[in-house]
């Protein structure tokens, strides 16, 4: 007889002994019965990580909407200065092979008058 059964024949015989009982008891044992039910605690849906779950629903549930802002304009702030720093990068790569292209020997760009002359004989 495996679990299934006896808890089956169990309850088929408590229903059937049930059925011989006075109104009057039957009428207390439902009083008793609502009374336990009453006292009984109630289980609250919730995480349960050995109190991880229960600091979590507790203390950062309830804020988690203005987390999750403060996450998302942190990520905005890092990725808009990641990508400003890609465009600079961009910038800075451009100009040196545009100088590394030029036909100028590398000593024209050490020499000091250098600067002077590309600002005159720029066309404009």
């Amino acid at each position: 007889m495996n679990q299934h059964d006896l808890q089956f024949r169990i309850r088929q015989h408590l229903n059937a002994s049930t059925r011989e009982l006075s109104p009057d008891i039957t009428s207390r044992l439902h009083k008793a019965r609502q009374k336990a039910l009453d006292r009984q605690k109630v289980a609250v849906g919730g995480l349960s990580l050995a109190g991880i779950g229960s600091l979590f629903s507790n203390y950062v549930a309830p804020k988690g909407r203005s987390a999750l802002a403060m996450l998302l304009i942190i990520l905005a702030v890092v990725g808009s200065g990641f990508l400003g720093e890609l465009q600079r990068t961009a910038e800075m790569e451009e100009l040196d092979s545009a100088l590394l292209a030029d036909d100028l020997p590398i000593d024209a760009y050490l020499d000091r008058g250098f600067d002077a002359w590309v600002q005159n004989d720029s066309p404009e």
